[in-house]
């Protein structure tokens, strides 16, 4: 019989360790994927790798968080959520359009999938780019998910029903 060895154990923890944005790329990858099947037409055939890397265009409404500069993720108030728009998606990183210009360089960006379950990823701030009629095109860069508190949560839900 094979004994665990609890000191290899940890070691081999510590040289494998999960990877934060592989795993937030693949949550989002799952609800792009979500949003694809939705356009398939029933007799289609599906694509045989459904997470290829490109750009999509796709318009769904998220909320973003500011985290100010001495503030982490878990300390965002998420109270001060503002409505965006999503103008593309990729694994690695999300295009966002706001109508006023952010001063923040992180967000939480809350996003919803199929399921009416909201997903929140650590982003940061890779560009901010001016548009026609006032918009600010935003890049971020997708960091990690991250799980609110539940006094995060609640300020969270609160903050929808009052929109």
């Amino acid at each position: 019989m094979i004994k665990v060895n609890p000191v290899i154990n940890s070691i081999a923890a510590m040289l494998h360790r999960a990877d934060p944005r592989k795993k937030a790329s693949g949550s989002l990858s799952r609800i792009l994927t979500q949003l694809d099947m939705l356009d398939l037409p029933y007799d289609e055939g599906v694509n045989t790798n459904r997470r290829r890397d490109v750009t999509r265009h796709v318009s769904i409404g998220i909320w973003l968080i500011p985290i100010g500069a001495n503030q982490t993720a878990s300390s965002a108030d998420p109270s001060l959520a503002k409505p965006a728009v999503t103008c593309d998606l990729r694994r690695q990183g999300i295009g966002v359009l706001v109508s006023e210009e952010q001063t923040a360089s992180s967000f939480l960006v809350a996003v919803c999938d199929l399921d009416e379950s909201w997903r929140f990823f650590l982003t940061e701030l890779r560009h901010q780019t001016p548009r026609p009629g006032s918009w600010f095109h935003l890049g971020l860069d997708v960091l990690k998910i991250v799980e609110p508190e539940g006094l995060q949560m609640s300020r969270f839900r609160n903050r929808l029903q009052s929109k």
